[in-house]
């Protein structure tokens, strides 16, 4: 059986009573046309089952209609939100997104970065401050849109859209310290070419500082990057060695979970003995048990905002850095010191 012939654009064209012209603005280029011709365009366009070629606009436009997503991992589900409403947005706007995956150094992520520059594509999303010296002297050499998220990021080349990681982790710290705590431990993400545990490491120290205490500071680095293992390798080497430790700040969820479950194997009460926070407020942080205390962190909107200011620098126009709140949530894993 014959298989009926597509609708192409001069079939609509006729049909709609409007010249081809007509309708290639109507599809590329909305605001050349009335709202009422646009509409009506679109509407023959739907009853014909016509569909225009994006890769023959691509073609016609010289340009590829592709943008890149720079994430760390897509392991995490606070990744998986960010990169969903991004791509969801992009996507609507007629946008192929291109994901590849650096780790959390954004020192050395020069070269995975530039193979997605040499393959076309008109602007870029990243996680996090670029640390590397040579990515960021080439793309304000090339003038590519840019746009950072994960971090506010007041002082930065482009714009960002994300949360000040100094003030969230501060709230945390002036939490426990109101329940009496003076004996802390944090458990750290790898900070080599990473703003956010810099940021949060920064905010620990100093807020130690501020209380008068005096001790050297803990903080258990994971060389990995958030691994369980190393949460339930330190809560182990906590327990053994640094018995007078009250308080264990978790830089990520993932940490947060697996020291409550090594926590629990180890006898440990939380929070009559031991307080456990996490951060991000991740979906299964207010289902364990005890629920967990953290900071959350709404991925999704800092996602789809930061597809939206990329949008507007692809049309040349500037957008300023947005500050997505994050807020401390107070659950049962956090109690008075012992």
């Amino acid at each position: 059986m014959e298989q009926p012939k597509a609708a192409r654009v001069k079939d609509v064209a006729k049909a709609a009573g409007v010249s081809v012209a007509t309708v290639s603005r109507a599809f590329n280029l909305p605001e050349t046309v009335s709202e009422e011709a646009r509409k009506h365009v679109l509407e023959v366009a739907a009853r014909l089952g016509y569909r225009p070629n994006p890769a023959a606009k691509a073609l016609r436009l010289q340009r590829t209609f592709m943008v890149g997503a720079i994430f760390p991992t897509t392991d995490h589900g606070l990744y998986s939100g960010m990169l969903s409403s991004f791509q969801a947005r992009m996507s609507q706007a007629g946008y192929l997104s291109a994901l590849i995956t650096v780790g959390f150094d954004n020192s050395r992520i020069f070269e995975p970065v530039k193979q997605l520059l040499d393959r076309g594509v008109e602007g870029l999303m990243m996680v996090g401050r670029i640390d590397d010296h040579r990515l960021l002297a080439h793309l304000l050499e090339s003038r590519i849109p840019v746009v950072s998220t994960y971090s506010h990021l007041a002082d930065a080349p482009f714009p960002s859209v994300g949360s000040d990681n100094y003030a969230a982790t501060t709230q945390m710290m002036k939490h426990l310290l109101g329940l009496g705590h003076r004996h802390f431990a944090m458990l750290s993400g790898p900070a080599v070419g990473n703003d956010r545990q810099q940021a949060r490491r920064r905010a620990y120290v100093e807020a130690l500082r501020a209380a008068g205490i005096d001790d050297e500071p803990l903080i258990f680095e994971d060389p990995k990057g958030y691994s369980l293992d190393h949460a339930t390798r330190t809560m182990r080497t906590l327990v053994d060695a640094y018995p007078e430790v009250t308080a264990v700040v978790c830089n990520s969820d993932y940490y947060g979970l697996a020291a409550l479950c090594e926590a629990k194997k180890l006898g440990i009460d939380v929070p009559g003995r031991m307080s456990i926070v996490g951060f991000d407020d991740q979906e299964f942080a207010a289902l364990v048990d005890p629920a967990l205390t953290t900071i959350s962190v709404n991925s999704a909107e800092m996602g789809a905002e930061a597809a939206t200011i990329l949008l507007r620098a692809l049309e040349g126009q500037t957008s300023p850095s947005r500050q997505i709140p994050a807020n401390l949530v107070i659950r049962a894993s956090s109690g008075p010191a012992p």
